[in-house]
């Protein structure tokens, strides 16, 4: 009996030490992170996906991403899904150093550190030409227009990472008029004095087909003209106007009946002093004698195609000035009056020739008001 009593008092005892009293809690497991980017086949990070961080035993409260420099980048943590996204894409073959913090159940804190490297790409795309040029003074006609050095397959992305704003908050749009070429314009014309600023942070966004694009732009023009001409074949003349007011009425000679000057709503696209404009350049004649054949010195070209269509002095061909429609699709003017609208107008500001039966092209040149702002601020309307 003696040998059982003691038996019991024994097995009583290792129940209350294997046992959890009412007073005593489980230890807390340590927490810990798991840091995960969105990677391409060779395990590089894509620049423009976000960067998942799983915290377990632990709270996620914190992620920032640094360059090599120390420098943070952009962005923002959505602590529910452990989801941290750039404001702008990463940069392309470049490092960054992603550190996420924790809190554990006891309040301890929780840090892991991950390097990682961004796609190198095999294909890249960036703005060949962006117009105007930073620091030009325009025409109020005057459209944004992004040339890429290769056609673009996700338009909405790179349109996405442009911008435009200006001082006077006026509505805008983009239009692709091709899958190479971007343009905004305002829905009615810029305003005198409007400082308008164009910004493109396209890198390391996917243009789409294993295409990346490249490089950042700011380019900030302002607006000091408000010059419109009016090319009327039927009677001769160019009417130029400054806002609405009248300046002066000019003869002119335009196409001849093989050559009629492109129709609708054209933007000066630049001008020269002096040029040398050959027949052979935009696909006439390139044999002496040839009826269609010329090589001539032109004084104060203004330019308004990319076929060739000018506004200029011809003064070999004064008597059809005002008479006749006799060139290969230029505006003529006598010396005059080609000097003065030479000096009055600028790169920028429109010219609307009278010809609806020869439209000109939105590409061929700008020739984006020759779309109605409906079909210009719906995407892909013309294509």
């Amino acid at each position: 009996m003696a040998y059982l009593a003691a038996f019991a008092v024994v097995s009583v005892l290792a129940l209350v030490g294997c046992g959890a009293s009412a007073n005593s809690s489980a230890s807390p497991r340590p927490g810990d992170i798991t840091i995960k980017p969105v990677s391409d086949a060779s395990g590089r990070a894509e620049p423009d996906q976000p960067i998942h961080c799983a915290a377990t035993h632990a709270k996620l409260t914190k992620v920032a991403v640094t360059r090599p420099n120390g420098s943070l980048v952009d962005g923002t943590l959505d602590t529910a899904t452990g989801t941290w996204r750039p404001t702008h894409p990463l940069g392309l073959d470049a490092r960054y150093t992603v550190t996420a913090t924790a809190t554990g159940s006891a309040g301890t804190s929780v840090t892991k550190r991950l390097n990682i490297e961004t796609i190198d790409p095999s294909g890249t795309v960036t703005a060949q030409s962006i117009t105007p040029a930073t620091g030009a003074q325009v025409g109020d006609a005057q459209p944004v227009v992004v040339v890429f050095t290769k056609p673009v397959t996700d338009e909405a992305a790179l349109q996405k990472a442009l911008s435009v704003t200006d001082t006077h908050h006026v509505t805008g749009a983009w239009h692709w008029v091709t899958d190479r070429r971007v343009d905004y314009r305002p829905r009615t014309y810029w305003p005198l004095g409007d400082k308008i600023t164009v910004t493109g942070d396209l890198d390391g966004v996917n243009a789409g087909k294993g295409l990346w694009a490249t490089g950042d732009y700011t380019h900030t023009f302002t607006v000091d003209s408000d010059v419109h001409a009016v090319v009327d074949p039927g009677t001769q003349s160019m009417a130029v106007y400054r806002g609405s007011r009248l300046l002066r009425k000019l003869p002119i000679s335009s196409g001849g009946a093989h050559y009629r000057t492109w129709g609708g709503y054209l933007v000066v696209l630049d001008k020269e002093a002096k040029i040398r404009m050959t027949s052979c350049s935009v696909g006439l004649s390139c044999t002496p004698g040839s009826p269609d054949y010329y090589d001539l010195p032109v004084l104060w070209d203004v330019h308004l195609t990319w076929t060739g269509t000018y506004i200029h002095d011809a003064s070999w061909d004064n008597a059809a000035i005002g008479r006749v429609d006799n060139s290969h699709g230029c505006v003529h003017l006598s010396a005059s009056d080609a000097k003065w609208f030479y000096t009055t107008v600028t790169p920028g500001d429109l010219v609307q020739v009278i010809n609806p039966s020869k439209p000109v092209a939105l590409d061929n040149g700008d020739g984006d008001w020759n779309l109605s702002w409906a079909r210009w601020s719906t995407p892909d309307a013309t294509r």
